[in-house]
């Protein structure tokens, strides 16, 4: 018998009003059932919370640990100890409790890191669930009981997070058991969960609305459905694009080639020697990222197209060329989304598929947000590939939008994703 058929599965909204474009999801930590909004990431594993979001020092499940976590991502980055804790993903369907989740407390957070959110629950694997070991070196600087909660009596102190990373490289590294795998190697969750989002960024549908008003937007909703897939036939429509997971790192896919309507296609690379065996495949796909990071060279071909289309679209695009981790707005009236081709994503299909080659639509209303950051722009949510970052594709939220999307982890040797067309309620 299949047992990812017979466990629970949840429905949870989420929205993207906190993490400013991502999508994050109420949970539950502790005993005083404190509530963090944590960033549902597929490009992480680390289970981590803001140490002002969580009342640790009240929680009477918490069991510290001589563990400690430090995570450096595009945004900043940020370290903390794990301790062991409840975790439950809570609604008004019933909940999915875990009485044993590590949990990081980010005591040291770089600006801007988890944006408005509280904190990041990461949906990937082991080998990116890093944890250290302090337990010898708090020994050797006589901290009692070499437990690393609270972080403040261990008297480790570092200005930055680069700096804590240094220190770790001399200290004993382990892989912490994810969240979610704990969730399906206990029974409680099939191994799998899915994904349903509409915007890649904040939809401000009229000036200077506040919090509470943008999260009732529907196109600021979505939903997470840990154990969820093909039964919830409500929500898609039409036969699933299948691609092929090439290794659970991150959720690796093989690119194939991208082209743009009216253009030929153009052939992505894909990774050799030392730097495929470092980064697996040319593409990951990422739901906590609300842009698409593109390979250079395919990132300049898509924005020779764009020139060559139009020469307007230099000038409009100009704005977006370079990315400093801050969303930029043009004024609405300067785009006509119909002027813009749409931009197909092809990619190794799983084993199981018919065909080879599965494609993915990005439209042009995806690659634009309009009414964004602010009422009345329209913010273009493609970029390069940042300085010192690998020859990879990190294919967010802009390729998912509109798709009901199962991250079947279950299924071949590391997994299928599946895409559907995601049906209007």
């Amino acid at each position: 018998m299949d047992n990812n058929k017979t466990r629970k599965t949840l429905r949870m909204p989420v929205t993207n009003v906190h993490a400013r474009g991502g999508f994050s999801v109420t949970v539950s930590l502790g005993s005083q059932f404190d509530t963090a909004e944590l960033l549902l990431d597929t490009g992480s594993s680390t289970l981590v919370v803001r140490q002002d979001a969580y009342e640790s020092h009240l929680d009477q499940s918490l069991q510290p640990t001589s563990y400690v976590q430090c995570v450096r991502y595009g945004m900043g980055g940020w370290y903390g100890p794990v301790v062991k804790t409840e975790v439950d993903l809570m609604t008004d369907n019933g909940s999915m409790q875990l009485d044993d989740a590590h949990v990081s407390i980010a005591s040291v957070v770089n600006t801007g890191c988890f944006t408005d959110a509280d904190g990041i629950l990461g949906l990937a694997f082991y080998e990116l669930n890093d944890a250290y070991n302090l337990s010898s070196y708090l020994l050797e600087n006589e901290v009692n009981e070499q437990m690393t909660y609270p972080w403040s009596d261990t008297r480790v102190e570092y200005d930055t997070v680069k700096d804590f990373k240094k220190f770790l490289k001399s200290q004993p590294k382990y892989e912490l058991t994810p969240y979610f795998t704990k969730l399906e190697k206990q029974g409680i969750s099939a191994n799998k969960f899915s994904f349903l989002s509409w915007r890649s960024s904040i939809h401000h549908a009229q000036p200077d609305l506040i919090k509470d008003q943008l999260k009732g937007d529907p196109l600021n909703q979505g939903l997470f459905i840990p154990g969820g897939g093909e039964e919830d036939t409500d929500l898609y429509e039409g036969e699933f694009k299948r691609i092929k997971v090439i290794d659970d790192v991150y959720y690796n896919v093989r690119l194939l080639r991208v082209k743009v309507d009216g253009f030929e296609p153009f052939e992505a690379p894909l990774l050799e020697g030392r730097k495929l065996k470092r980064h697996y495949s040319n593409a990951l796909v990422d739901t906590g990222a609300s842009v698409l990071v593109l390979d250079n060279v395919i990132f300049n071909y898509i924005i020779e197209c764009f020139s060559k289309l139009n020469s307007d679209f230099k000038e409009i695009l100009e704005p977006f060329l370079s990315f400093e981790f801050i969303e930029e707005g043009i004024p609405l009236e300067k785009l006509n989304l119909e002027d813009w081709p749409n931009i197909e994503f092809v990619f190794e299909a799983s084993v199981d598929s018919i065909e080879k080659e599965v494609s993915l639509l990005c439209k042009a209303s995806d690659y634009w947000q309009v009414n964004a950051p602010a009422h009345g722009q329209a913010s273009f949510k493609i970029i390069s590939q940042l300085e010192g970052w690998p020859d990879q594709s990190i294919l967010g939220l802009p390729l998912l939008s509109g798709y009901y999307v199962i991250f079947a982890r279950f299924e071949n040797e590391y997994g299928d994703i599946k895409f559907a067309q995601a049906r209007l309620s």
